[in-house]
């Protein structure tokens, strides 16, 4: 037993591992929250001024074609820019205060489990290594487009299905 006072060489290149795997962890836990908390930050100023309310009346005619109305506009816009958990945090108090009926809150659940954080996700590619503001762009669009296209294709799904059982959906689609 010599070696009690020292370690030995391959246990201080497991503790230098170990070491490294910490410290990258750490600092890329902290580019995350310098991406994550300006965006919560502007959220929780918007939320309680007129802004989503211009949004919510100017893209009403949209909102209808998808089966929300106006007041799916805040949790629509948390869960599209910060994610679904951050959204349905928005939902819940809406739909506890009847502010959007059981249909709609069907309707923005399935739209948001489609197609959520697309800003965010971006920001973590970036984070993660996308090299230069070209490849972010391309895969934010990608991203996007990919993710509304799905989310529009779910609605439109269950709308027809809807339609098919001879239930009216609680706003149309056509």
């Amino acid at each position: 037993m010599t070696w009690i006072g020292e370690a030995p060489v391959w246990a201080r290149s497991i503790g230098q591992a170990v070491l490294g795997a910490a410290l990258s962890g750490a600092w890329f836990s902290l580019k995350l929250a310098a991406v994550l908390l300006p965006a919560l930050v502007l959220y929780e100023l918007l939320a309680p001024s007129r802004v989503f309310a211009r949004w919510g009346r100017a893209i009403a005619p949209w909102l209808s074609r998808l089966g929300m109305s106006p007041p799916c506009t805040v949790p629509l816009a948390a869960g599209l820019f910060l994610g679904i958990i951050y959204g349905a945090g928005v939902i819940l108090p809406i739909a506890e205060e009847k502010k959007i009926g059981p249909e709609e809150l069907h309707s923005l659940g399935l739209f948001l489990c489609t197609c959520h954080a697309i800003i965010e996700d971006t920001l973590l590619f970036a984070l993660a290594g996308a090299a230069g503001p070209g490849e972010v762009a391309g895969r934010m669009l990608l991203l996007a487009g990919l993710r509304l296209l799905l989310a529009l294709t779910v609605l439109g799904g269950r709308q027809a299905l809807l339609r098919r059982r001879g239930k009216k959906p609680s706003l149309a689609l056509d």
